[in-house]
């Protein structure tokens, strides 16, 4: 089984002032996906999930079918109402190939900071089909720091919604998630884009740096959480301000690392010579700093593929 996770670079702007897609565009966002076919996929930043439905349906095909919605039309999302054209903010979903994997249940993750720019997780009971193995995948992204990146008030709330994300992989905030009490399974997988490095401080001048992501690093120290491996010499998950973030995760419970075949790795698409390699998305041998390729994405993929 592959599970990974993709920030897909505001993708169904409804505004114009972010990018806009061409059908060949959509077109390269599918060739990715189709590239590593996962089983899951968490995806980040998405605007317009009628626009992801549309390029899912080019990813499909050969043993695929990719789907962000159940056939009652419930969203694999934290957003109450994805579809609305009033909401132009970014989404997390997440997205299964119906021909292997089984949503069994799924929910919004509650607790933490809420209101405009924050990103509730959202959490699932899959099953994968032919094992007849269930697992528990939980979607997130976490709030990203404006103006700057190590913003320190951006960063504080990214740390409670940490918090909040550990009391209940931790089973201790039941209250507030009455449609999803806890993982009730210890199979589980933890994915998306937390907006911050392993050590990133609240801000680079702060006194008393605030970790942002210790919440849940302290909450289950045996729990594996290591950096992507790199694809050749591209490190970077945000390929942007000259390839220096690492910030695109996938964190396993002890049970999901015993299952680990190949350990979380970066896909780097814009430089795989089969969409064209770093001439077509990158100007001059400066790299990632002066990206071209934003009508793909900003980010590159993260995969890990387990035994089930």
């Amino acid at each position: 089984m592959e599970i990974a996770t993709w920030n897909i670079y505001w993708l169904g702007d409804r505004t114009g002032t972010k990018v806009t897609r061409t059908p060949q565009h959509e077109e390269m966002i599918a060739n990715v996906i189709r590239k590593i076919s996962p089983d899951v996929l968490a995806l980040e930043e998405i605007v317009d999930p009628i626009v992801m439905e549309r390029i899912l349906k080019l990813a499909s095909g050969s043993g695929r079918d990719y789907i962000i919605r159940s056939d009652s039309g419930n969203w694999f999302t934290s957003d109450p109402d994805p579809t609305n054209e009033q909401n132009g903010g970014q989404k997390v979903f997440l997205c299964i190939n119906n021909d292997t994997i089984e949503l069994l249940r799924g929910a919004s993750l509650r607790g933490g900071p809420s209101g405009h720019g924050f990103r509730k997780p959202y959490a699932a009971l899959i099953r994968h089909r032919e094992s007849d193995r269930k697992f528990v995948v939980v979607a997130a992204h976490l709030r990203s720091g404006y103006p700057d990146f190590l913003d320190k008030q951006d960063a504080e709330n990214r740390q409670k919604e940490a918090k909040a994300l550990a009391r209940w992989l931790g089973g201790e905030a039941k209250s507030e998630n009455p449609q999803f009490e806890e993982p009730g399974n210890d199979a589980i997988v933890v994915l998306g884009d937390f907006n911050a490095e392993h050590n990133d401080p609240s801000h680079a001048e702060a006194k008393d740096p605030n970790f942002s992501l210790d919440p849940l690093r302290d909450a289950f120290p045996d729990w594996t959480w290591n950096d992507p491996e790199p694809d050749g010499e591209r490190w970077e998950t945000a390929i942007f301000a000259s390839d220096r973030f690492v910030i695109d995760f996938i964190i396993l419970s002890p049970a999901m690392t015993a299952r680990v075949l190949e350990p979380p790795k970066i896909y780097a698409w814009d430089y795989d010579p089969e969409w064209g390699g770093p001439t077509k998305f990158h100007y001059g041998p400066g790299g990632s700093g002066d990206l071209k390729g934003y009508e793909v994405s900003d980010h590159r993929m993260v995969y890990t593929v387990l035994d089930v």
